[in-house]
């Protein structure tokens, strides 16, 4: 067997596409063996992060795309900016902390926590997004199937949970025991992102007893940093300028 077909072989064996289909282009192009081989290797791990990071967004489920760059800062003034961007670094998610955005509804919360978490893909985290009461129906259906704690475990799993829309419907005392257990598991060892539309003296409508509620927040707070949103949303407001010019 001549050596270019016994090469690929072992190339396609070892899982190196990138490498097989640019060795043949990049060696017309060097005359050292060393800054040849660097390069294609390059290419490999480029194209192996390239497709980590589409992996990662699939498996997180955003329900659209969001990026903190079109985020419009200007409707939200009061936001300390550089803290808040300081968590799209990642560091949050390296020291186990957590992000809680409050607000009304329409102000822009969900759009933070997607970006993050499209950020936290991007830095190689597992993420997963979901709404509080989409959460809580997984839990309630793997507890009465037997599998709840294999859920937990998968949940474990995740770098950065992502929780939208927490407070938008009260929960009964078996889904907010199983937030309430969730979130003690992940306490100093994984990252939850939230939003909520109540400030937390109102979470009693949310949790049936103040101690449950005090003993989430206690736990989200502890390792937490709070943005609070304000303002009108920007769906009504988009919606009052389209209605002016009918």
């Amino acid at each position: 067997m001549s050596e270019s077909p016994l090469l690929e072989m072992q190339l396609r064996s070892m899982h190196l596409p990138t490498m097989l289909a640019n060795y043949r282009r990049l060696l017309s192009e060097y005359t050292e063996p060393l800054p040849y081989l660097a390069d294609l290797i390059s290419l490999e791990a480029a194209k192996r992060q390239e497709n980590g990071v589409r992996a990662r967004i699939t498996a997180a489920h955003f329900p659209t795309i969001k990026t903190i760059e079109a985020f419009d800062f200007t409707l939200q003034g009061q936001l300390p900016k550089a803290k808040l961007l300081e968590h799209f670094d990642g560091g949050f998610v390296e020291a186990h902390r957590n992000a809680i955005f409050s607000g009304p509804p329409g102000v822009g919360k969900s759009h933070v926590l997607s970006a993050l978490g499209l950020a936290m893909c991007m830095r190689g985290y597992r993420v997963l997004f979901t709404t509080a009461a989409g959460l809580l129906m997984k839990l309630i259906a793997a507890k009465k199937s037997g599998a709840l704690e294999r859920h937990y475990r998968y949940l474990d799993r995740i770098d950065l949970l992502l929780i939208d829309e927490l407070g938008y419907v009260p929960f009964e005392r078996e889904a907010t025991d199983l937030l309430f257990q969730l979130i003690s598991q992940r306490y100093e060892r994984r990252s939850i992102a939230l939003t909520t539309n109540l400030p937390f003296e109102k979470w009693t409508q949310v949790f049936p007893d103040e101690m449950t509620a005090t003993a989430v927040i206690d736990r989200l707070v502890h390792h937490g940093s709070v943005f609070a949103f304000t303002g009108q949303s920007h769906r009504l407001r988009t919606r009052g300028k389209s209605t002016k010019n009918l």
